[in-house]
């Protein structure tokens, strides 16, 4: 059996992710050395969905197909106990009087789209309204979900700045709620609405909801390109091509991409999502959605920048300098100027 102690080949990751039909042709270490990349990636769902039912076969050695047995029996497990704590979320929830929405990863699963296969998620996203926030909290403490301990600054973070509570974690099972009120911080400079998103949203079954197909690709875009760090996040990337692959054979979506990107004020998450999917996964998109998503972009020596940066850092590969540039950039979009030198300042301290 060969080595498995060796550095990630996100090259050979990169290159199955824009042409899956080549996992057929890898060699069975590639193949190995595809499987570590991928779940540190957290993309081994997407590896196994996408590999040939024949790759690994009685012919190749042993020791492969008890590898890809066991990443098929984790990738199963993560999805299950992400199905399991959707079901005691609905059962939480029964009978609130308020819709509530799973976001991202779960939603994924709850809707059995591509990027939920196998899917490994740190915890469920679920998107209620404002003013029924504290009806859901009290629901959810009442099922086994805590807040964990948090300092003063903390939890005043939370609470007047950000979109979400702070992570709620179920006393026996562990598993972690974010309860969000809306998808971007309230100190962001962007404000979709979310009675729009929740007015939206599509039931999967019994309460159990998720955003509308535009919606969800917006909310992916905006939490990759606007709120969230964009260095080592493959994944993201992954997701939003996943979706656009599976959405975009129906005409009705573009037309509803571009119109509620416009009305959620989200054009520039948007722009980003259209460009970067396509630029390093190759992503199918309509010719007159790229030309009108276009006049979106930045001024180009900012989109010159962006290129650099997205393309040298999402895979995990950049330069520490890179990734700390695209940090900074979602923290100053995140917050006012002020409000990110006091937080940036008080994290620093922290740190040391």
């Amino acid at each position: 059996m060969p080595r498995l102690d060796v550095a990630l080949d996100l090259r050979l990751l990169v290159r199955v992710l824009r042409n899956p039909q080549q996992l057929q042709d890898l060699s069975p270490r590639e193949f190995s050395r595809a499987i570590d990349a991928a779940e540190q990636s957290r993309l081994l769902g997407w590896l196994l969905a996408h590999a040939d039912a024949g790759q690994v076969s009685p012919e190749c050695p042993q020791w492969l197909n008890d590898r890809v047995t066991t990443a098929r029996a984790r990738a199963r497990e993560y999805e299950r106990s992400i199905r399991w704590e959707i079901d005691r979320l609905n059962r939480a929830f029964l009978g609130v009087g308020f819709r509530w929405v799973l976001l991202k990863g779960a939603a994924y699963v709850a809707a059995a789209l591509p990027p939920g296969r196998g899917r490994r998620v740190a915890d469920i996203d679920v998107l209620v309204p404002q003013e029924h926030l504290v009806k859901a909290e009290t629901a959810l403490r009442e099922h086994g979900w805590e807040f964990a301990e948090l300092d003063a600054y903390d939890a005043r973070y939370y609470r007047e700045w950000m979109h979400e509570l702070p992570p709620m974690v179920h006393s026996e099972r562990r598993s972690v709620i974010d309860l969000h009120h809306a998808i971007l911080p309230q100190s962001s400079r962007l404000h979709p609405s979310s009675a729009r998103l929740l007015e939206r949203s599509i039931p999967i079954s019994d309460d159990v909801r998720v955003l509308c197909p535009a919606h969800m690709v917006l909310h992916a875009a905006a939490h990759l390109f606007h709120d969230g760090e964009i260095a080592g996040a493959i994944r993201d990337v992954v997701d939003l091509d996943g979706l656009l692959r599976c959405f975009g054979n129906d005409p009705e979506f573009w037309s509803d991409f571009v119109r509620e990107a416009r009305a959620l004020q989200l054009t520039r998450p948007a722009y980003y999502a259209v460009r970067y999917a396509d630029r390093l996964l190759a992503t199918p998109v309509r010719s007159d959605v790229v030309s009108e998503t276009s006049a979106w972009g930045p001024v180009s020596p900012v989109r010159w920048l962006m290129d650099a940066l997205v393309e040298k850092t999402v895979h995990g590969r950049g330069t520490p300098a890179a990734a700390l540039a695209l940090y900074i950039r979602s923290h100053w979009l995140r917050m006012p100027p002020f409000l990110l030198l006091r937080h940036l300042l008080r994290k620093s301290v922290r740190r040391s």
